[in-house]
């Protein structure tokens, strides 16, 4: 039977991560709230499950009035640094002997050392440091490694530090710009096979270690169980690994399930500045094992390692999409603040996590994340999730469902199921609530979404809904959502228990969206909750109360345990941290999302700041530029850097900069709707550019062709010759359809198919083609579409135009696949289409005849008598069609326009 799962499990977690090891803790700034916020045991079902999912039925909703008078300003009751958490306390240090070198501390130390020992190494600066020790401590008398003054011991060079045994300590030891001797900087186990039980790391900072390197490294990396990770500061690496990993297993013929668990305790850390591989601004799809913390392997992801992440404070985690990986079962991770960082919160693999109380803010990074959810068991709750932006992606979003695979593997994707997804904020964020996420085998099924929040979403709130929401047993209840749109798919325009209501959030003094006093009624309703509890505290650790509110907040007036993070109130108590020479770096731009209107911008022609919401990306205001319009803003650069200018671009525009040697950089796309855009450059010996959005002087406007990407049946706007469909003796040799195959996943749904049923001679030619009108006379066209060939030997397609009657060929070009592949062509991004193209002039033509045709190698030269080919055969001599377009260049007018949001500047080691 399953566990039930609630806050109490929690605590009690949370009671044993506070205990630690290395005993004499000094408080450093004293403390005043409990470790978490506890709930009332309650019973695994809920107290009644609602018929009517209407939020105004419920009995135990909110007054909205009553409610909206005492909702406080949050500010004044922030604590001060020290005061969260009762586990926010180090080790004083009491040092037993000091010595003066690395050598002498190594000789000093061992593998059998005596409980209650503290080895400290003198103040200073010191190379190279590889070190093993261990022994047998106790809580009471931990045997400890540490620098005589925290912070005050300056170590590079070559580094590694083994610990084996049961309580130890490694404390106060600063590591910069040095390098990992071996893959692992600091690992609790001996090289002989002992591991740590009861250990801690404490008050260590590593920075800017293993820069440049090529090396697969750790910086820590736990095999042991209870090992506690606190107060530590790590800044900086560039290289591949997790930086902090917890194991499952010893070696690879450990059995998981017959190991130790691990209990590890990672808390009151900073991990920032985790910079993407090879020196990119951006980390790209398929860059793997480059998180800030993974607990577990996916080979043993099954297996339960009840480890705790928690008050851990993340900033500029930008090297691949997953800061937090969860692959182990029954860990928790709450109350962490990520900002500014790529990616999201992953339980990749394993059961029954914990997500609750975190804050991600993505401060405008392109590609932030949220909360990404596989497997089945979690309780995910009191989440305030704001400015994801992760847009181009089916795995990516605010809080995400993801589908799952038919047999999965052990790398694979999970069935998830049996999922409480309750409480939570969702603000001002693409793809808010990603119902099926990856598009896999299996849906999504039996998930309670009860009573979250969504405000102010870009675009659809719901996307990845073509199949609709979760299946099985699913309870959806109470949810209020608002934003561009409902949903990503015509089929799904409603949802019971989902109410598209704009909340009408305020920024707090926090910086915090929360409830105002011109909300509506926000009153939660009683749901079924299966096995979970219900939640009785809200984000801030306030209790909620009978009529409590949807989402992460509860307005009250009781003091407030949770809240964001910041980089002061974690890592070392007893010194400051250095910082990170910093990998991506971030330059200001004024009023860089339009939120202040015009401030800092000068605007020039038809140029202004909209706020309606057909021409918005986000938080209510966008820069739109038409006809000869444009925007700029003077910055200042480094000489001889590396930059990359980003936006959000909708329309025909392009931006970049203007050096001040007069050299444009410049970005140049077309999309119907918002997508991300960037131009990489180097500054030279320029100081100063210009940033500047504007319509291109040569506007590429294309004709309307009809199923362009063959989303429908071909009969909607084709028409198709030698289709066999009939029958060979009335339709010819051909086979003309539609195949699922598509040249771009993001833009299609199908392509065209033109082949044989049939063996055919050279007079058989499968085609198709279409009338298009608005044809502008005496102008230069281009005719595009991308093509794949299946065929045994080479073959070609004709590609052009007839007169609108079809009796003239106007226009036609032979293409060669196999050239298109070897010669630079344009390739899509799935399977292996390439881009074929020709010029014309339209003449004196308003309307002409497009046209493509297959032409292979001969069949079979007996076309008295074809045979019907089989299935295989069919597959050897076929073409696929997707994207046609037919565009020309023209001048941009008024009509035109490109509207502009979110400019970023970083800039960053390479510029591949």
């Amino acid at each position: 039977m399953r566990v039930v799962r609630s806050f109490l499990m929690l605590s009690t977690m949370m009671v044993a991560a506070c205990g630690g090891s290395g005993g004499g803790d000094s408080s450093n700034g004293g403390n005043s709230s409990s470790s978490l916020p506890s709930s009332s045991a309650g019973t695994s079902s809920s107290s009644s499950s609602l018929a009517s999912s209407d939020v105004s039925s419920s009995s135990q909703q909110s007054s909205s009035s009553s409610m909206q008078s005492s909702v406080p300003s949050h500010a004044d009751d922030v604590p001060v640094a020290g005061e969260f958490t009762d586990a926010d306390t180090v080790p004083s240090i009491e040092c037993s002997q000091v010595v003066n070198s690395v050598s002498a501390l190594k000789s000093a130390a061992s593998t059998a050392m005596t409980a209650g020992t503290t080895l400290c190494l003198a103040d200073g600066e010191y190379t190279d440091f590889e070190l093993s020790f261990g022994g047998n401590g106790s809580a009471d008398n931990p045997i400890t490694i540490a620098a005589e003054n925290p912070g005050q011991v300056i170590i590079g060079g070559e580094v590694q530090v083994q610990m084996g045994g049961s309580y130890l300590v490694l404390q106060g030891f600063v590591f910069k710009g040095g390098e990992t001797a071996n893959s692992n900087m600091i690992a609790t186990r001996l090289g002989g096979g002992t591991v740590c039980s009861h250990c801690r790391i404490t008050e260590i900072a590593i920075v800017d270690m293993d820069s440049g390197s090529g090396n697969n490294t750790k910086w820590i990396y736990d095999y042991g169980e209870y090992t506690r990770i606190d107060h530590n500061w790590f800044a900086g690496k560039t290289s591949r690994g997790a930086l902090l990993v917890v194991d499952r297993w010893i070696d690879d013929d450990t059995d998981p399930a017959t190991t130790q668990i691990d209990y590890a305790k990672i808390d009151h850390n900073y991990f920032g500045d985790r910079a993407p591989a090879a020196g990119k601004a951006y980390a790209s799809s398929d860059d793997n094992e480059y998180e800030a913390v993974r607990i577990g392997l996916s080979t043993s992801h099954s297996a339960d390692s009840y480890s705790v992440v928690a008050h851990n404070y993340f900033e500029r985690i930008d090297a691949e999409a997953e800061v937090i990986s969860n692959k182990a079962g029954n860990n928790s991770i709450v109350h962490n603040t990520i900002r500014d960082s790529y990616g999201s919160i992953t339980t990749r693999h394993g059961a029954d996590a914990i997500i609750a109380n975190n804050f991600i803010i993505g401060d405008d990074h392109p590609y932030a994340g949220g909360i990404r959810l596989i497997d089945d068991g979690h309780l995910v709750v009191n989440n305030y999730i704001e400015g994801v932006r992760y847009k181009n992606t089916t795995h990516h979003g605010g809080i995400v469902l993801m589908g799952a695979d038919s047999s999965p593997s052990d790398s694979g994707y999970q069935q998830l199921e049996n999922v409480y997804v309750g409480f939570n904020t969702i603000v001002d964020s693409v793809n808010s609530l990603n119902v099926d996420g990856g598009k896999k085998s299996k849906n999504p099924k039996d998930v309670y979404l009860v009573n979250n929040l969504i405000a102010n979403a870009i675009g659809p709130v719901l996307t990845q809904a073509s199949d609709g929401m979760p299946g099985g047993d699913t309870e959806i209840a109470g949810n209020i959502v608002y934003g561009q749109s409902f949903s990503d798919s015509d089929d799904l325009s409603a949802v019971e228990g989902i109410h598209f209501i704009d909340a009408v959030l305020a920024k707090a003094e926090d910086g915090l969206w929360r409830p105002s006093v011109n909300s509506p009624n926000l009153g939660a309703v009683v749901a079924s909750t299966g096995d979970f509890d219900h939640v009785d505290k809200d984000m801030d650790g306030q209790s909620r109360e009978s009529n409590t509110y949807v989402g992460a907040d509860h307005p009250a007036l009781s003091p407030v345990s949770r809240f964001p993070l910041t980089a002061t109130q974690v890592g070392p108590k007893s010194y400051t941290p250095p910082y990170s020479q910093g990998y991506v770096i971030r330059y200001p731009i004024n009023n860089h999302d339009f939120d202040d209107g015009a401030d800092g911008w000068i605007f020039s022609g038809t140029t202004e700041v909209s706020s309606d919401s057909d021409q918005v990306f986000s938080r209510g205001f966008s820069a739109v530029v038409s006809g000869t319009g444009n925007l700029t803003q003077n910055i200042s650069l480094q000489e001889n850097t590396i930059y990359t200018l980003s936006a959000f671009v909708k329309g025909a525009g392009e931006f970049g900069v203007v050096l001040d040697d007069g050299s444009e950089h410049m970005a140049t796309d077309s999309s119907n709707d918002f997508e991300f855009r960037s131009v990489t450059f180097n500054s030279g010996d320029n100081t100063e550019a210009k940033i500047i959005a504007r319509m291109p002087m040569a506007l590429r406007k294309s004709v309307a062709i009809v199923n362009a990407n063959f989303d429908e049946d071909l009969s909607t706007g084709w028409t198709t010759l030698e289709n066999s469909g009939d029958g060979k003796e009335t339709q010819g040799l051909g086979d003309v359809g539609n195949s699922s195959n598509t040249a771009f996943d993001d833009s299609s749904s199908g392509s065209a198919k033109l082949g044989y049923r049939y063996a055919a001679d050279e007079s058989s030619t499968p085609s198709l083609y279409q009338v298009v009108d608005g044809i502008l006379p005496n102008t230069e066209y281009t005719l595009s579409m991308y093509l794949l060939v299946k065929s045994v030997a080479s073959s070609t397609a004709s590609i052009g135009v007839k007169d609108s009657g079809g009796t003239q060929v106007l226009h036609e070009v032979s293409v060669n696949y196999d050239d298109l592949k070897n010669n630079g062509a344009a390739e899509s991004s799935s399977d292996s289409y390439y881009q074929a193209t020709t010029t014309f002039n339209s003449g004196n033509r308003t309307s002409m005849m497009v046209f493509a045709k297959f032409n292979p190698e001969l069949i079979a030269n007996n076309p008295g008598s074809p045979a019907e080919l089989d299935s295989d055969a069919r597959k050897q001599y076929e073409l696929r069609i997707d994207n046609i377009e037919l565009t020309h260049e023209t001048a941009p007018t008024l009509e035109d326009e490109a509207i502009f949001d979110s400019f970023r500047l970083v800039s960053h080691a390479s510029g591949d």
